[in-house]
């Protein structure tokens, strides 16, 4: 199973947004959520390693759908970084 691996060196902090991820994958229907581990210690330094186990629910009959959003700006045309041409160099 994928899993997802949170990691920080304020383990208060890796905690508390370990649950907050695992709510919000429980809530997305799409998504079941696994096993949660236990903060682990990270090797070097302070703080801790959580991981979440995380498995994509969907039916073969999705259809795939694309979304753009409507507030982005154009796309901006490539520029070249100096006109085209000849230099000349000075002898």
């Amino acid at each position: 199973m994928p899993q997802i691996r949170l990691m920080g060196s304020d383990s208060d902090d890796v905690q508390r947004t370990a649950d907050a991820v695992v709510r919000a994958l429980r809530s997305w229907p799409e998504t079941r959520v696994g096993g949660v581990s236990s903060p682990v210690p990270n090797r070097r330094g302070s703080g801790c390693r959580i991981y979440i186990e995380v498995l994509a629910d969907v039916d073969d009959d999705v259809i795939d759908v694309t979304v753009e959003r409507e507030d982005q700006a154009a796309p901006v045309r490539e520029r070249r970084a100096l006109p085209a041409g000849r230099r000349r160099l000075p002898r």
